[in-house]
Formats: C-alpha cells, sequence, structure tokens
C-alpha cells in the first residue's frame, strides 16, 4: 500500500506543472486559435484569446467517479478508495469581457493526461465553434 501511494505521489509531482499548446479553428471562418493548458492533478487550467478577449477557465473529467469501500482478508481489514476515468473533459473558459466558453475535449488518454493529446469542440457564447486538436 505505501508503494502505491508513494507512486501516485510521485505521479502527481510530476504530473503537476506540465503545460502546451492546443490547436483550433474557428468553423466555417478558419481562424486559427491556440488553448494554452497547464496539466493539474485534478484538473486542467485553459488560457486563450479571441479577438482581443482573454479567456481563462478550467477542464474536469466528466466521467470520473470515487467510491470508497472495505476489504477484508487474512483478518485484516483496509479501506479502499477507488476511481475510474473516461477522458471526457468538460471546461468553462470565462472571457474577461463578458462572453464564455464551454468545451468538450475527448482525451487521447483515458486517465487524462493532457500531453498525450486529444480532440474537442469548444462553444463560444456569440455562437462560433472552434474546433481543437493537440
Amino acid at each position: 500500500m505505501k508503494f502505491h501511494l508513494a507512486l501516485v505521489a510521485a505521479l502527481s509531482f510530476l504530473l503537476a506543472g506540465c503545460g502546451g499548446t492546443m490547436q483550433g479553428v474557428v468553423r466555417g471562418e478558419g481562424t486559427p486559435v491556440q488553448i494554452h493548458y497547464e496539466q493539474g492533478i485534478d484538473r486542467d487550467t485553459y488560457r486563450t484569446n479571441i479577438d482581443g478577449e482573454s479567456f481563462a477557465g478550467q477542464a474536469v473529467n466528466a466521467g470520473a467517479t470515487t467510491g470508497v469501500g472495505t476489504v477484508f482478508g487474512g483478518g485484516n481489514t483496509a479501506t479502499v478508495i477507488s476511481s475510474t476515468t473516461s477522458g471526457n473533459f468538460v471546461a468553462v473558459l470565462l472571457g474577461n469581457r463578458g462572453s464564455t466558453m464551454r468545451c468538450q475535449m475527448n482525451y487521447a488518454d483515458s486517465s487524462g493526461l493532457t500531453s498525450l493529446g486529444g480532440v474537442g469542440v469548444c462553444h463560444h457564447s456569440d455562437g462560433r465553434v472552434i474546433d481543437i486538436t493537440w
């Protein structure tokens, strides 16, 4: 059990602060959009700039579940926390001029490692749709 906790702690440390850029295009216009991400332990942070408006927000795993249970065996009892993830993330970005964007992202890795790539679509509050890949 101690090994598993150490491994989780080490992976969490390595993932915190990893970042990169997603490439996007406004559907029907062809206008390029870059979304910068910062990989977090339990969520990602997204930032972009569209038409001079700065957007920032978070992406969370929409398919994540967590459960707590008790395991019995060999005269011992242990509490176990389990979680599952799907790689399906939802993000909400708020603009500094009142606009919003809601994104549905499908990470290539079901555990949510952003750096392994994915595809997604963002809906701007003005009706534009942005297709994303990374």
